[in-house]
């Protein structure tokens, strides 16, 4: 290049730089346009928002266009019902066109129990794109992974067979802890801690001396908008993790508050004994996706799942109609 501009005129050598700083910034639009993030596919054919519904849109346009609600009275009828009803527990509420949040309590830690599933099928999910498993590879159920504290996958007894891609889906849309025993003893082992999303991701948790995972609504949202941003995971399985938790049967709490039934709602639940009832998942409200996250203190009774139903009720209504 020095012998190049060196033989050239001035007129010539501004032209010249001109003309090459065009053809890297088109090389760097379309690098940034067509890469697939997490996925180490290199396919530049145009990937559109209709191959993937549930994730953001904005990350298919190159100029989003945000609304913007005022949540100032969202924010005083959260906080009123949770005075009236006395409830102790941790809120996260994030509006995803634009980031817009209201938290109670967001930063406090409870008890995460089977939310934290999520996080494992992210990892599982994860350890194929590194190229360590395959999802649909078969295994066989152990002994010591069978367990009847929630789900009905351990009847099959040790032996039966099915996928990892299988585990995950009965995992996330059951809450199932034998299959939640067969994935993480892929997880824990093929992958190291900047690889996972507990240790990657900025999520804030603490483990108890049961080796329980402590995490509040606000962190516990990130696994949530990583997906939806697919941001830990590929767009392809950022979409079919997202398909596993609306395809589920636990359809109170956070999804009976919303009284269009035609809304989806990919949500996960959790459940610790008597203490700590959650459920946080993004409602697909048209043109006004959300986030919602609800932990409470409480019994696994209709008392404390009519709170969070309510709750998201509160939510929706505003969405629906913020006047």
């Amino acid at each position: 290049m020095s012998y190049y501009l060196l033989a050239m005129g001035r007129k010539k050598t501004i032209l010249s730089i001109i003309a090459a700083a065009v053809i890297l910034l088109a090389a760097g639009y379309g690098a940034g346009r067509f890469s697939e993030n997490s996925s180490g596919n290199n396919n530049t054919a145009k990937v559109s928002e209709k191959d993937y519904p549930l994730l953001a849109k904005r990350i298919f346009v190159e100029n989003p266009s945000d609304s913007r609600i005022n949540f100032s009275p969202l924010r005083t009828a959260l906080r009123q019902y949770f005075n009236d009803k006395q409830l102790t527990g941790s809120l996260h509420f994030e509006y995803l066109p634009t980031g817009t949040s209201v938290r109670i309590n967001g930063d406090t830690q409870f008890r995460g129990a089977s939310l934290i599933k999520l996080p494992v099928a992210m990892e599982l999910y994860k350890t194929e794109e590194l190229g360590k498993i395959n999802l649909d590879e078969k295994i066989k159920l152990k002994p010591e992974w069978l367990h009847d504290g929630f789900g009905t996958l351990y009847e099959k007894g040790a032996g039966y067979e099915l996928s990892y891609r299988e585990a995950a889906k009965i995992m996330l849309s059951e809450s199932d802890n034998t299959a939640l025993r067969a994935v993480a003893s892929v997880t824990e082992t093929a992958l190291q801690s900047n690889d996972r999303a507990l240790g990657s991701l900025d999520v804030d948790f603490s483990q108890s001396t049961d080796e329980g995972i402590n995490i509040s609504a606000r962190s516990y949202s990130s696994f949530l908008k990583c997906l939806y941003f697919a941001c830990f995971n590929s767009k392809q399985h950022s979409q079919e993790i997202l398909s596993y938790l609306i395809d589920t049967k636990f359809t109170d709490r956070i999804v009976a508050g919303i009284s269009d039934k035609n809304i989806k709602v990919a949500h996960k639940v959790g459940i610790f004994n008597t203490q700590v009832q959650s459920d946080c998942g993004i409602v697909y409200a048209e043109n006004n996706n959300y986030v919602l996250c609800i932990m409470l203190n409480g019994n696994n009774d209709p008392t404390t799942n009519g709170h969070m139903a309510e709750i998201s009720k509160i939510v929706y209504s505003y969405i629906k109609d913020p006047s």
